[in-house]
């Protein structure tokens, strides 16, 4: 038997909608017995002569001072040596503990997060596991566009939409109506508070979407795109990421529920390229088949995680501070959102409708039937010097990047425009 057919063995018995839901290059996937697993065997060996960086001989890494100097308060062993594949153990613990901390404390059984480059790269290893041309991946309307280039890059998967927001409130019907078409392989993309919309859901919408969810045929991907996970600044929001709830409830024999988040936005870390990617309800044998898989992915694409990025990460972590900070800067995006959604509602009766938005960093505006959205962001910014995103039916403000004095200033040229 090929480690490829012992893996997929294992899934079949233990983990029977991930083995059903796995892509023909998913189920190919096997981590190779190469220099990475060799030279994990090898570590703590007498002598190691396994793997080519250059250390002192001893384990200990041999950086230029020309680079060092700046960050020799990091961690040298996470920050100039190559990272395990799947990101450095104290690092992944580190993640979901506190992942299990702001979520407050759920039982619920979850894997160690891999460490992927990026949240970018964690849905793209989720494309490459899962996603081919016999799949239907489910999306709001509207949407971040670069799920559509993630999932059908290497696949011609089928794309299906659901109405977002219907009468100022979520669409969980039309979510429910498309989930209940599909008859064959599905993946979900839940992304709340999200990119465009700004939206979290309450905790009765959550449950509409569990039970709409609890009615597919399978098997079922579900990904939590949990990008902007924190950033709420309303009381009437459900209080914790949706993977948790979908993971407690949802069927493993049936779904697979993912989640996908990082230092991105969670730790305002635009620039590390730091992502994790967890997963449910799988333990033992069929989590270290999954594991294999998806360090299969990683290491052909990406080879391993960035380390002085993820030395930054651990040490914030680390740190008592981190939590606070966090909260002093949410504080001062939700003043942001407070001054914008007061100054939104001039808007009333024009041609720009604000959407429903309490999180994340973006405000949605529908744009009325008969006006195009990409000529609205144009005037806005040749005549007004402002700019927008246009979408196709409407156009986004990310009130992230602006100063809470020119809040009202974008307010009154967005008047101007929607008379």
């Amino acid at each position: 038997m090929t480690e490829t057919d012992r893996l997929d063995a294992i899934l079949a018995r233990d983990a029977p909608a991930v083995a059903r839901a796995l892509s023909p290059l998913g189920r190919r996937a096997a981590f190779p017995r190469g220099i990475p697993w060799q030279s994990d065997q090898a570590r703590g060996a007498r002598i190691n002569a396994t793997i080519g960086q250059l250390t002192d001989g001893r384990g200990n890494p041999m950086p230029l001072d020309a680079l060092s100097t700046g960050v020799a308060d990091l961690d040298p062993q996470m920050t100039w040596l190559y990272a395990p594949v799947e990101g450095p153990r104290a690092l992944r613990q580190t993640w979901i503990d506190r992942q299990r901390r702001v979520a407050g404390g759920p039982a619920t059984r979850v894997s160690l997060p891999v460490v992927t480059h990026g949240l970018t790269h964690s849905l793209s290893v989720l494309a490459s596991l899962f996603c081919d041309d016999d799949t239907t991946v489910l999306l709001p309307d509207p949407v971040w566009e670069n799920y559509h280039l993630l999932f059908g890059l290497n696949a011609a998967p089928r794309f299906a939409s659901w109405s977002f927001f219907r009468d100022g409130r979520l669409d969980v019907g039309s979510f429910s109506d498309e989930v209940a078409k599909v008859r064959g392989k599905l993946i979900v993309i839940l992304n709340f508070p999200g990119n465009p919309s700004g939206y979290m859901p309450t905790s009765a919408e959550v449950d509409e979407l569990v039970a709409a969810l609890q009615r597919a045929h399978g098997p079922v991907v579900v990904v939590c795109d949990d990008a902007y996970q924190g950033w709420v600044y309303a009381d009437d929001v459900h209080p914790r990421s949706l993977f948790w709830d979908l993971a407690e409830r949802l069927d493993p024999e049936k779904f697979t529920v993912w989640k996908v988040d990082g230092a991105t936005k969670e730790l305002l870390f635009f620039s590390s390229r730091v992502g994790f990617l967890t997963h449910a309800n799988t333990s033992g044998d069929a989590e270290d088949a999954l594991l294999s898989k998806t360090k299969t992915i990683i290491r052909g694409t990406v080879g391993s995680p960035s380390g002085p990025a993820m030395a930054l990460i651990q040490r914030g972590l680390s740190n008592g501070e981190v939590e606070r900070q966090f909260s002093l800067r949410r504080q001062e995006l939700g003043r942001r959102w407070s001054a914008l959604a007061i100054g939104l509602e001039r808007l009333s009766g024009s041609i720009l409708t604000p959407f429903p938005f309490n999180g994340a960093f973006f405000a949605l505006l529908a744009v009325a039937d008969g006006h195009d959205p990409e000529r609205i962001r144009l005037r806005l910014l040749h005549d007004h010097s402002v700019g927008v995103v246009a979408f196709p039916k409407a156009i986004r403000l990310a009130y992230c990047s602006l100063h809470a004095d020119d809040i009202p200033l974008l307010v009154d040229r967005l008047v101007q425009v929607a008379e």
